[in-house]
């Protein structure tokens, strides 16, 4: 019952999070490409201190915007930030449940590091928490975007890499999107925020604006939208093995992030100075290429001598695969094999040979997290077995 309760529990916070990061998202990509799109008006204005207006359409509708700098507080001010707020909260309650709750499925691959949970944990944690206070104080500090542009793409170089070498392939890759993604959430909530409050409680009060906290807050709020596809990325690798359980992983997430930013600066000087940069577009093609091509450098497999019997073969998948692809699978949290798919006899795995051999020797995504400890040499002795049962 618990186990069913806690699938609901998943299913609803997987939704929440991924229907507020939608509209946070959205909000971010429509906000940015209004800001840089606004050009200085050239027919009467409505508003005073206008710094730029805009038309559009949308649904069967015009639209005018205007950009202005308010000399009192509006009548009806609508706000966005539950959106970020939502996705935080949401996302922090799913790495809580999914990675560090079930530390030993998600988090920890044996055959990368044996610790213990809370040690896993405790990384996880910490690593997180470093990333924002470390991002945070270079915001603080510097004030050149591009240096900490430069400063970052090393740190969250160095993670992916770092990860890689201590957690399961695709913790890994999570955990530099849930970096990123919390310096996101967070600069809404102590920055962006904070900063709108101080704005709008100065117009309250009858004062002058102070332009330098709607500086402060843009400023945040840029970087979180050049933050938006590298987290993205980042967050769907799940269903991406061939990329996360590389043994070139962190290098092919750093190019597809790399890209992803490309992808938002090329975007961005269109929108402002309406010109195409070729070869930005260029740049990200070649990181792409680069990360797809990477994929396909395969990882010197262990030389399986002569023929492999059928004891020996089935031995592995008893010892490494029916504690969850078994009719009654004795794997704590399972109360049915996943997906259906069933190994307990010869005939029921080499029913499903080629996709065994698929997860286990090329996207190398199985066992789950490696929770069984399936070694290299396992894996080549199975492929060698269901491909000369195949002769």
């Amino acid at each position: 019952m618990m186990a069913v309760l806690q699938e609901w529990i998943g299913f609803l916070l997987r939704w929440l999070h991924l229907m507020a990061g939608i509209a946070w998202i959205g909000t971010s990509f429509y906000f940015n490409w209004f800001d840089l799109s606004v050009r200085p008006p050239k027919d009467p204005v409505l508003k005073e201190n206008i710094r730029g207006t805009l038309d559009e359409i949308h649904g069967g509708s015009f639209y005018y915007h205007e950009q202005y700098w308010p000399a009192k507080h509006p009548e009806r001010l609508l706000v966005h930030s539950w959106p970020a707020k939502t996705t935080l909260i949401t996302g922090v309650l799913l790495l809580g449940m999914i990675y560090w709750h079930g530390a030993r499925t998600y988090l920890i691959d044996p055959s990368v590091v044996d610790m213990s949970p809370l040690a896993a944990i405790g990384i996880s944690f910490a690593s997180i928490a470093v990333c924002w206070l470390f991002y945070d104080t270079l915001c603080r500090r510097c004030n050149d975007n591009r240096t900490v542009f430069a400063v970052m793409s090393v740190f969250v170089t160095l993670a992916a890499y770092g990860f890689q070498h201590v957690f399961s392939g695709r913790a890994a890759y999570i955990h530099v999107g849930a970096m990123l993604g919390t310096c996101m959430g967070l600069n809404v909530w102590t920055s962006i925020v904070p900063h709108h409050i101080a704005m709008r409680r100065a117009l309250q009060a009858g004062q002058p604006l102070d332009k330098r906290d709607g500086e402060k807050s843009k400023r945040r709020s840029q970087h979180n939208n050049y933050f938006t596809l590298p987290v993205t990325f980042a967050m769907i690798s799940n269903h991406f093995a061939v990329a996360y359980n590389h043994h070139f992983g962190w290098i092919i997430l750093c190019l597809a992030m790399g890209a992803g930013v490309g992808i938002r600066h090329y975007m961005n000087i269109n929108y402002k100075h309406d010109r195409k940069e070729s070869r930005l577009m260029a740049a990200v093609v070649m990181a792409f290429g680069a990360a797809i091509g990477l994929s396909f450098v395969k990882k010197p497999q262990p030389v399986v001598s002569g023929p492999v019997d059928t004891p020996t073969a089935m031995g592995i998948v008893q010892k490494r695969c029916t504690a969850c692809h078994s009719q009654k699978p004795t794997q704590p949290g399972f109360v049915a094999p996943p997906g259906g798919f069933v190994m307990d006899t010869v005939d029921q795995v080499l029913s499903k040979a080629d996709k065994i051999v698929q997860r286990t020797s090329v996207s190398r995504d199985m066992p789950l997290g490696n929770l069984t400890a399936m070694t290299d040499e396992e894996r080549a002795v199975l492929a060698a077995w269901i491909e000369g049962q195949k002769k």
